[in-house]
């Protein structure tokens, strides 16, 4: 497994920039500590938040490649998309390249804008994301402390904080984020 996490990085630390890879790495720890917390597979959870973004910086050129190759839905294409078709993109990227299993594609589908039917396991990238970043305030340090009380209740938080941020930049709330919402 390390020969494959050497790899997996080498090959991100080629493909993203560094701010990127650097949130990547942070990514991963913080969803190891989760993991851990929650005691799941906290090596299997770490790759799952190291490859998260391995498509965020596709030119738009790589992203039709990869929505034609894997017949994912056009409309990802929509600029309105634009900071979300990564999440659908990558999943497929890391079953490719590293024939990663489902758990961490959904996991990596999954960590923009969540999905009904989430387990522990893409809750924790989910979370992981928004606490994982460099810059900190007051609202992301809420989250991960809650996170290690009760991980709905953080995704909870991540979506309401999602919503009013997307509403107060005349963004609108994707409709399976909403449902995710509304679900928990």
């Amino acid at each position: 497994m390390e020969n494959n996490i050497e790899k997996i990085k080498s090959d991100l630390k080629n493909n993203l920039s560094q701010f990127r890879y650097e949130h990547s790495l942070r990514v991963a720890e913080e969803a190891k500590k989760l993991a851990e917390h929650y005691n799941i597979n906290a090596e299997k959870v770490y790759l799952a938040g190291l490859v998260h973004d391995i498509a965020k910086e596709f030119s738009s050129e790589e992203n039709e490649k990869w929505i034609k190759k894997y017949k994912l839905p056009k409309e990802l294409l929509d600029p309105k998309f634009k900071e979300i078709i990564h999440a659908d993109i990558g999943s497929v990227v890391v079953k490719e390249l590293y024939g990663f299993d489902n758990e961490i594609c959904n996991a990596v589908k999954y960590h923009t804008i969540g999905n009904i039917t989430m387990d522990l396991f893409d809750k924790i990238i989910f979370v992981a994301d928004v606490t994982g970043r460099k810059t900190s305030n007051l609202k992301i340090q809420e989250i991960k402390k809650l996170s290690y009380i009760d991980i709905n209740k953080a995704v909870k938080q991540c979506l309401i904080n999602q919503k009013e941020i997307l509403e107060n930049n005349g963004g609108s709330f994707h409709p399976k984020a909403l449902e995710l919402l509304n679900s928990l």
